[in-house]
């Protein structure tokens, strides 16, 4: 793994990081590479999405009528789903 060195870091924003990890029970160091690597994943996904865009760019729409034929699918599988647990359809 590797390190970094952050200088020139306000006091005032170092204290209100080290308030932040305590209100969470953490250490300095676990929030601060909790909220690196948060904003790692975060930047992941900003990229897988602009490669999908890129790549669904120029084709054709889906209609109304077929996103919601397929959010009703999705909805009758999660409520069957959830008959199968013994759950309730309703949640």
């Amino acid at each position: 793994m590797s390190n970094v060195l952050i200088r020139d870091l306000p006091d005032g924003d170092l204290d209100e990081l080290k308030v932040a990890a305590a209100a969470r029970n953490m250490s300095l160091q676990g929030y601060l590479l909790e909220t690196i690597r948060a904003q790692a994943d975060h930047i992941r996904r900003h990229a897988a999405l602009d490669r999908t865009t890129r790549r669904f760019h120029g084709r054709p729409t889906v209609t109304d009528e077929d996103r919601k034929a397929v959010l009703d699918a999705v909805d009758a599988a999660h409520a069957d789903r959830a008959v199968q647990l013994g759950g309730d359809p309703a949640q």
